[in-house]
């Protein structure tokens, strides 16, 4: 239990920096925005007024979220460029690129806040105005889900590598390129036997036969000598 709380006090801190806090809105934008086109589109397919009126609310609620992603962006811009500065001035200018796109697109929430604002005071089955501007809701909600998609995209390029779009060692490999040996293998391996070609037998010397006969030690320097022989008597 007492991680638990841990955990809440972390995020409630970590909601609280801009550098998050824009992260965590910026899904909720596209997401909410693609959720009320989907369910205004089901509910014109079946006839619900209900579905129809979440269905706005959801956008309503979607473009919202754009405002406070906004001031949040706004908040963690400075701090972006004095982390990647150094390093990597390019991320610093696609940021900077990415946060002004944002706030050209400005004008798509506003509108899309007033569309679903009238529509739901109004109505979407009471008259035509109504159905009109919720037609139009469901049309720029899904202009500006692209649009968000769109720079979440340009961010996600600018902030992660691994992406396809970005050339990596891995691109670079030839596709027959023999896989790396293992060097170990390599010295266990023993070394190939190479043939080497045969005489005949009847071609080959044969070596002399080496002399069985064991001569008997001699002192150093000694010479062989003549043993005397003494003639036997004779009784």
């Amino acid at each position: 239990m007492s991680e638990f709380i841990i955990q809440i006090e972390k995020l409630f801190s970590a909601v609280g920096d801009a550098e998050y806090r824009y992260l965590l809105i910026e899904p909720l934008i596209f997401y909410g925005l693609f959720v009320g086109v989907i369910l205004l589109a089901v509910g014109f397919a079946m006839k619900a007024p209900r579905l129809q009126t979440i269905a706005v609310i959801v956008l309503g609620v979607a473009a919202l979220s754009y405002f406070p992603y906004r001031d949040a962006r706004l908040a963690a811009q400075p701090r972006m460029a004095q982390v990647y500065k150094t390093e990597f001035p390019a991320r610093v200018s696609g940021f900077a690129q990415n946060t002004s796109d944002w706030l050209a697109t400005s004008w798509q929430f506003r509108l899309l806040v007033l569309c679903t604002g009238a529509t739901i005071m109004i109505g979407i089955q009471r008259n035509r105005i109504g159905f009109g501007l919720a037609v139009v809701s469901m049309l720029l909600g899904l202009l500006a889900a692209k649009n968000a998609l769109w720079l979440n995209y340009q961010d996600a390029i600018a902030y992660h590598p691994n992406l396809r779009v970005h050339e990596s060692p891995v691109d670079r490999r030839g596709v027959h390129d023999p896989p790396p040996t293992d060097q170990r293998e390599t010295r266990r391996r023993p070394a190939p036997l190479i043939a080497e070609p045969i005489s005949p037998a009847s071609l080959v010397p044969t070596p002399a036969a080496p002399d069985e006969r064991i001569s008997a030690p001699r002192p150093p320097g000694s010479a062989p000598q003549a043993r005397k022989v003494a003639p036997l008597q004779r009784y």
